[in-house]
C-alpha cells in the first residue's frame, strides 16, 4: 500500500508538470478549431492532456487509499464526480489529439463550432460532463482541507485552482487564464508531493522512537542493580 501511494503521488506531480503547456493552448474562439487543430501545439498538447487524466486517476486512487475514510461524504462525492469528469476528459483529449487534425485536413466543416458535430447536443452534453472534473476536485480540496490529512493549504489551493481553471482558462480569459493554469499545476504537484513524502500512520512507531530503546535498557539495568 505504501509503495502504491508513493507512486500515485509521483503521478500527480508529473500531472502537474504536464498541465503547464496548457498556457500555450490556442484560443479556439478566436482561431476556430480548424486552425487550432493544425497548430504545432494541438496534437502533443492534447496527448499530454490524456496523460494528465490518467495520472490524475492514479493519484486520486492513492489519495482515497491513504485518506479516503477521513474525507467523509464530501470527499467521497467529490472523488466520484472527479473520476467521471476525468474519464470523459480523457476520451475528449484522445479525440482532439488524434482525430481533430485529420478532420481539419479531410473534413474541416465538421470542426465548425456550430457545425453538425461540435454543435450537436450530444457532443456539448459530453463536454459538460467533463466539467465534473473541476467540480469534483473543488469538493475534494475542501474535504482534504477540512480533514487536515495533507499540509495546510494544499486542499484549499486544489479547490481554488480547480474553480479558477474552469472559470478562466476554459473561456481563455487573458492573463487570468494562464495564471489559473499555473495554480492548477502547482496544486497537483503539491498534493502529489505530500502523498509521495507522507509517512504511514504506524511508521516509526513500532518499537518506540529510535532514541527510546537505549534509554529503556539503561533504566532496566539500573533497576536490576
Amino acid at each position: 500500500m505504501r509503495s502504491y501511494v508513493r507512486w500515485s503521488g509521483a503521478g500527480l506531480v508529473l500531472a502537474g508538470l504536464l498541465i503547464l503547456p496548457v498556457v500555450g493552448h490556442p484560443d479556439i474562439f478566436e482561431t476556430g478549431f480548424v486552425a487550432a487543430s493544425r497548430s504545432a501545439f494541438w496534437m502533443p498538447g492534447h496527448a499530454a492532456g490524456l496523460l494528465v487524466a490518467v495520472l490524475s486517476l492514479l493519484g486520486l486512487a492513492g489519495l482515497a487509499a491513504r485518506h479516503g475514510t477521513r474525507l467523509g461524504r464530501l470527499g467521497a462525492g467529490g472523488l466520484i464526480l472527479t473520476v467521471v469528469g476525468l474519464v470523459v476528459t480523457a476520451s475528449l483529449a484522445a479525440l482532439e489529439a488524434f482525430a481533430f487534425p485529420v478532420l481539419a485536413r479531410e473534413a474541416p466543416a465538421l470542426l465548425d463550432i456550430d457545425g453538425p458535430l461540435l454543435g450537436s447536443a450530444t457532443v456539448r452534453a459530453v463536454g459538460g460532463l467533463a466539467l465534473l472534473w473541476f467540480v469534483g476536485l473543488a469538493l475534494v480540496g475542501v474535504a482534504v482541507e477540512r480533514a487536515g490529512v495533507l499540509p495546510r493549504g494544499a486542499g484549499a489551493l486544489l479547490a481554488g485552482a480547480a474553480v479558477a481553471f474552469a472559470a478562466f482558462e476554459g473561456p481563455f480569459v487573458p492573463v487570468l487564464g494562464p495564471l489559473s493554469v499555473l495554480l492548477f499545476a502547482a496544486a497537483h504537484a503539491w498534493v502529489g508531493w505530500a502523498l509521495f513524502t507522507a509517512r504511514s500512520p504506524g511508521e516509526g512507531q513500532a518499537g518506540g522512537a529510535p532514541g527510546d530503546r537505549p534509554a529503556s535498557r539503561s533504566r532496566s539495568r539500573a533497576e536490576i542493580r
